[in-house]
């Protein structure tokens, strides 16, 4: 049986994936006038860039590598890399369409809207909707007690993965469930910050070469994640590590975003 503390933890983590990132996007339009529509470039860019072509390149590689997983280092680095390149040269992307379909002022609000789509479809699609199938599951087939029916009903080939899925909902404490809202947390500040730098550079407001800045930044945040899914570390140090990479992230973005700020600033007052 899976606790009702764990399916209460299931539904708040769930119910979060969806509200967070509507209540940030609130903010952020009420503060920085962002758009629907940028929000909207960039939950794309993460589907394009990271479901559908970041997906099919670890296809790809799986099946030539099978073992891949089984060793930390160089699948930490691909899979972090492959993470960073492709998400980073889709904003830059989602900036080239929205600078040619979007005929509003071209400020910050623009990179947080784009921020805030793509770690909020993130959150939605890889955590919420799965987190809504586990729970689905937990109750109207592990708890129900149809379990068995339900198992015997499948092909040989996934009977055993379905079972040890169903043994993992089960031992699986509620505090995990709770530690994704923190890890969504961290995920969309990340991206959030990460699409400020790109805008900034694409904008040529800092160098072009900020834009490799952001891959490896981003692929540093990630190889906490890519070292837990490998059994290196356990999920606390992932979010650990995460959370400082973002936090000093975001530190440095601020500051560049201030200093280059300044120069416009000047710009203006002497052409006035």
């Amino acid at each position: 049986m899976v606790t009702a503390d764990s399916l209460a933890s299931m539904g708040v983590s769930a119910l979060s994936t969806f509200v967070l990132p509507i209540i940030i996007l609130v903010v952020a339009r009420r503060r920085w006038g962002c758009s629907l529509w940028s929000a909207a470039v960039g939950a794309l860019v993460f589907v394009v860039f990271a479901l559908l072509l970041e997906g099919g390149l670890h296809a790809l590689v799986f099946a030539a590598i099978p073992n891949l997983p089984s060793k930390p280092m160089l699948y930490t680095i691909y899979a972090a890399l492959a993470a960073g390149v492709f998400e980073e040269l889709g904003r830059v992307c989602g900036f080239a369409v929205l600078q040619a379909s979007d005929r509003r002022p071209d400020g910050v609000g623009r990179a947080l809207g784009a921020g805030i789509g793509h770690g909020g479809i993130e959150a939605i699609l890889l955590v919420g909707v799965a987190t809504i199938s586990n729970l689905v599951i937990s109750v109207s087939v592990i708890n129900a007690g149809t379990s068995e029916a339900f198992l015997a009903g499948l092909p040989d080939a996934q009977r055993d993965i379905v079972a040890r899925q169903f043994e993992l909902l089960i031992n699986t404490p509620a505090t995990f469930y709770l530690l994704s809202i923190g890890e969504r947390t961290i995920a969309i500040a990340l991206h959030i910050a990460l699409s400020v730098l790109v805008w900034m550079a694409f904008t040529g407001r800092i160098r072009r070469w900020w834009i490799l800045g952001a891959i490896l930044a981003h692929a540093l945040a990630d190889a906490g994640a890519a070292l837990y899914q490998s059994g290196v570390v356990s999920v606390v140090v992932a979010q650990g590590w995460a959370l400082i990479v973002t936090i000093i992230l975001a530190l440095a973005v601020r500051r560049i975003y201030v200093s280059a700020k300044a120069p416009l600033a000047r710009g203006a007052a002497q052409a006035s």
